[in-house]
């Protein structure tokens, strides 16, 4: 089953609007599935396996302790919490100029590669780590028009399902010591002007959350679609 980047957005923008995301917050879950999957980190097969906890269950807010830069992100989705969360913390970055971030109790991480991605253009730089195994650290190095991932085992160890996330407009030493993959504009351009292969089992869940939204037109409206005359006419 192939498609374009374009039909996986609307598939998935139908289905998060079905299953109850308010206007504009369905556009930011589906900004990320999307790219995800256009990047070939199966944002499709992420998304299905993360339906029982979104699916009518929408919860946006955020509230930061005194101790703002710790968050409890409480098992929530990242598909409802990252936007705002990532939004927030670009707004300061020009007073603080660099931020650490801890989420403790994130069960999506990856969720929030295509966010910080997006901000590339209002930092220098930005990293998300996380662990991969009890021997490595997933490490993700974010730059504009560049996405590294790795590894870097030396980084202080994180707990399960924690997650650091930095993001600077100064320079920084930390680097990647395993390199797997590197996600570029070109990559990005190459992957558009191909067809998108998300696993059918995968879509056809999603397709058929997303009929959810789907409002059929009424005979009226072909017919007039068809070149009917209405009494005005």
């Amino acid at each position: 089953m192939n498609f374009s980047y374009y039909e996986v957005y609307i598939n998935a923008l139908r289905a998060f609007s079905g299953m109850g995301f308010p206007y504009g917050a369905d556009e930011d879950a589906a900004f990320i599935i999307a790219w995800l999957e256009l990047n070939n980190l199966y944002g499709v097969k992420l998304l299905i396996n993360t339906i029982n906890k979104i699916d009518k269950k929408y919860d946006g807010k955020i509230k930061l302790s005194k101790k703002k830069l710790v968050i409890d992100l409480k098992k929530k989705s990242v598909l409802m919490k990252g936007p705002g969360l990532i939004d927030y913390f670009s707004s300061i970055i020009d007073k603080e100029k660099r931020i650490e971030i801890v989420i403790n109790n994130c069960e999506e991480p990856i969720y929030f590669l295509p966010l910080l991605f997006k901000i590339t253009n209002k930092v220098l730089f930005s990293h998300l780590i996380y662990v991969k195994n009890k021997k490595e650290n997933f490490f993700y190095s974010i730059k504009k028009n560049s996405v590294k991932i790795g590894s870097n085992s030396n980084f202080e160890k994180l707990k399960k399902n924690q997650v650091k996330i930095i993001i600077s407009k100064k320079s920084d030493s930390l680097k990647l010591e395993k390199f797997k993959q590197e996600i570029t504009n070109h990559t990005i351009q190459n992957n558009l002007s191909k067809s998108l292969k998300p696993n059918s089992r995968y879509w056809k869940t999603l397709e058929k959350i997303a009929q959810r939204s789907y409002v059929p037109e009424s005979l009226e409206s072909r017919l007039k679609g068809a070149g009917a005359k209405n009494d005005n006419d």
